[in-house]
């Protein structure tokens, strides 16, 4: 669990950059579990969250996303950040 903090998504300052809201819990779901390696996570939540400024840094709008493994039961966040679409 230690690694997969470390991994992109496993904390607030390695947010998953994803297009659109959309496809968070989809892309959430399918990631394997940090713990037993399995297939089939639950989302059992996805949030909003606006942190704090932090020095220089201004606000960070991110999404949260609690998941289960459905199969150890082992609980996690996952962290992203919606990307800004570029002009075509």
């Amino acid at each position: 669990m230690k690694l997969a903090a470390l991994e992109p998504g496993g904390a607030p300052d390695r947010p998953i950059e994803v297009a659109s809201a959309s496809i968070i819990e989809p892309h959430a779901s399918s990631m394997p579990c940090a713990a037993c390696g399995a297939q089939g996570l639950r989302v059992e939540e996805h949030v909003a969250l606006t942190l704090p400024e932090q020095g220089s840094e201004p606000a960070r709008r991110l999404r949260a996303v609690h998941v289960t493994c459905q199969r150890c039961g082992t609980r996690r966040e996952v962290f992203f950040r919606i990307g800004t679409v570029l002009p075509s």
